[in-house]
């Protein structure tokens, strides 16, 4: 008899003492102590900008008129299906108009880039960088966030950085995430997210 109630005292005293949280807690405890910053920070400088995953300008935008498929399985990265795909380009051109929410570059062929220094927000260099996947996050927020903080540290720190020592006239260098398809008539590259921007020596 003695023996049975000291099991049920070990029991109750034994529930008692272990707490169970619920999943969702759990998972949103170990979420709000992961820095989005920090690791942004580490992507940018340590990773995209070391990267060797930039196309020459030129080189892809004749490998997509000549052959798409090559081109996009080469260079493009793209998370789901579609005639879409964004790619880390780098050109080199003249500066011939500066304003505050970006540059007009002349290229060496003669063509117009748009580099947008100001609205570097959405997706593309995230997923240009090909550097971080879906699935290395929980969910689709979290992904998002880190585009976020990406943008962020480029569109406030690194690219007005940069801007300070370019003007109207310069030749520079750009590196930067731009999206093309493969349906040639709209396959021209209007626009360039910058990563990078530097004069040339």
């Amino acid at each position: 008899m003695k023996k049975g109630i000291s099991i049920v005292i070990l029991l109750i005293l034994g529930y008692n003492s272990v707490y169970f949280s619920k999943l969702s807690e759990v998972r949103n405890q170990k979420q709000s102590s992961f820095n989005f910053n920090a690791f942004a920070d580490s992507l940018y400088y340590q990773g995209i900008l070391t990267s060797a995953r930039s196309v020459e300008l030129s080189k892809l935008l004749a490998l997509v008129q000549s052959n798409p498929d090559s081109a996009f399985k080469a260079y493009g990265n793209r998370l789901g299906i579609g005639n879409s795909a964004y790619f880390m380009v780098k050109g080199k051109g003249k500066v011939i108009q500066k304003q505050a929410n970006g540059l007009k570059v002349a290229t060496e062929n003669n063509n117009i880039l748009t580099i947008d220094t100001k609205y570097i927000f959405g997706n593309a260099i995230r997923d240009a960088s090909g550097l971080v996947k879906l699935t290395d996050f929980k969910t689709n927020a979290d992904f998002n966030k880190l585009s976020e903080a990406l943008n962020m540290i480029i569109r406030e720190k690194a690219i007005p950085e940069d801007l300070k020592n370019i003007s109207v006239g310069d030749e520079i260098i750009v590196s930067g995430a731009t999206k093309l398809s493969k349906i040639p008539e709209k396959s021209t590259i209007v626009s360039i997210l910058p990563i990078k921007i530097s004069k040339t020596e």
